[in-house]
């Protein structure tokens, strides 16, 4: 009988131990709402938070604010549903800019950082949009620069990234709907050995 129990009990520890790193190194959006490639939760920095999203947070190092003060969404796929990843060329297009008092995009490498590449171009604000001539906004994301004018981010020694755009002091409609926010498309243009 104490065997029984004893061999019940390291199971449950084994299958406990599993599911929790399974939860905390998995997907951030566990219950969210998603838009297109876009996913975000709105529980994050909330109080009522689960134990399981909140270690998810502390994972990926968010330090995150309350939705009225920041709403977080991430993506880590095209429009098509394909894995961002370094070989492809991307076209970040926004329709018009997000209902936030600030916003930025930024591309973390696959480890959750910023990518380590000296070429200090990981994120787009809201201050480059106000000094944008087009309309809509568009920025291109490689890995290397263009060679035309435009708005260029890294995915210089990235790997597989992911996008994380932050809303700041967000529309009170963003947040009780995330999504019915305008969030920019992302669009795979070309990949390194496709035809």
């Amino acid at each position: 009988m104490w065997i029984k129990t004893g061999l019940a009990a390291l199971a449950g520890l084994a299958c406990g131990a599993a599911l929790a790193l399974l939860l905390v190194f998995g997907p951030l959006e566990i219950g969210g709402t998603q838009a297109g490639p876009w996913k975000t939760n709105l529980l994050i920095g909330d109080p009522s938070a689960s134990a399981v999203v909140r270690a998810a947070i502390a994972r990926r190092g968010l330090l995150a604010l309350n939705r009225s003060e920041a709403i977080y969404f991430n993506a880590t796929s095209d429009e098509n549903g394909e894995r961002l990843r370094e070989e492809c060329i991307y076209q970040v297009s926004f329709e018009r800019e997000p209902d936030a008092r600030w916003w930025s995009l930024t591309l973390y490498a696959d480890d959750d950082f910023l990518a380590v590449n000296g070429d200090n171009a990981h994120s787009i604000t809201a201050e480059h949009a106000a000094a944008s001539a087009e309309d809509p906004m568009t920025v291109t994301i490689a890995a290397s620069q263009p060679g035309t004018p435009t708005y260029w981010m890294s995915s210089h020694n990235a790997g597989r990234f992911a996008l994380t755009l932050r809303l700041y002091q967000p529309d009170a409609s963003i947040s009780a709907s995330p999504a019915s926010a305008a969030l920019p498309l992302i669009e795979r243009l070309s990949c390194r050995g496709e035809a």
